[in-house]
């Protein structure tokens, strides 16, 4: 299976904001995600590792964003044959189920697409860099 990964950084907000491209690369190395992902743990920014070419069915796009205090997380993954999806977020939450704003751009997120724990981030990253999937006792449906 082949998969692409990016990683950017942000700087400033809004008309301002700069971007800083890390890395582009098709079949990545876990030294690659690794190495890069852990620039967004002192930095604004995102990283997304896709499936090449986007499947039909199954897991296509994994991504993250870090607004410098927390990471929104997800997967897309599409169930159906004419291209429904769900979005998958951090399994097993057990916090007050409420929308989260995240980049204080006020959108509303589900609080199970949002999380502080970058172990767990770099643990998905590797699953679905190997294996082209993520475990649902991971990653389950959120919407």
């Amino acid at each position: 299976m082949k998969m692409i990964f990016s990683c950017t950084l942000y700087k400033g907000k809004g008309l301002n904001k700069k971007y800083n491209n890390l890395i582009s690369t098709h079949n990545p190395t876990k030294e690659d995600i690794l190495k890069n992902l852990e620039f967004l743990r002192c930095c604004t920014g995102s990283a997304r590792l896709c499936v090449d070419p986007e499947p039909e069915l199954g897991p296509s796009e994994l991504s993250v964003q870090y607004d410098g205090e927390k990471y929104l997380f997800t997967l897309l993954e599409y169930v159906g044959a004419n291209g429904e999806m769900i979005i998958r977020g951090k399994a097993n939450f057990n916090g007050e189920w409420k929308l989260v704003e995240f980049l204080s751009d006020g959108e509303l997120y589900p609080p199970d697409a949002i999380t502080t724990d970058f172990e767990f981030i770099k643990k998905v990253f590797l699953e679905f860099l190997e294996t082209g999937n993520v475990s649902y006792d991971l990653m389950d449906r959120i919407y």
